[in-house]
């Protein structure tokens, strides 16, 4: 549902991908190797692991991986998975996304709550929708 999908590698620091989360107003990145999905991380697995800064703001631990906080292994679907399975999978999960995944494995996208209520709206649109995945690289220092 979620087409233009940004993920982030295992090595890249907590603190980031929570700048990533904050910047893009997203809540969830899924976590890939080369293509591969080997998780995901959500703002609850940042905030678990974050503080109240003294000015207030979020602090998140500058030597923590995402690696370390992600959920790994995930529930997936398919691209032609029904959304009522997808509904009935993450209230009893109590699960917000859910990642989209081809036949030989391949992070194809990402389902949402937001995704789900805007199917609503939308008129029951079913899956599946074309996909861009945006893979973000570890800066160099």
């Amino acid at each position: 549902m979620t087409r233009d999908v940004i993920v982030v590698p295992p090595e890249l620091l907590l603190a980031e991908a929570w700048a990533i989360m904050q910047r893009e107003r997203i809540r969830h990145l899924p976590v890939v190797n080369a293509g591969a999905l080997l998780g995901i991380v959500s703002d609850r697995d940042v905030l678990l692991r974050a503080s109240v800064g003294v000015n207030g703001q979020v602090a998140v631990d500058t030597r923590e991986l995402v690696g370390a906080a992600m959920t790994p292994a995930p529930f997936v679907c398919g691209m032609t998975t029904p959304v009522d399975e997808l509904v009935r999978v993450m209230t009893e999960k109590k699960i917000d996304a859910i990642p989209v995944v081809s036949a030989n494995d391949r992070l194809v996208g990402l389902v949402t709550t937001t995704d789900l209520l805007l199917l609503l709206v939308d008129g029951g649109r079913q899956l599946p929708f074309d996909f861009e995945i945006h893979e973000t690289t570890i800066p160099t220092t």
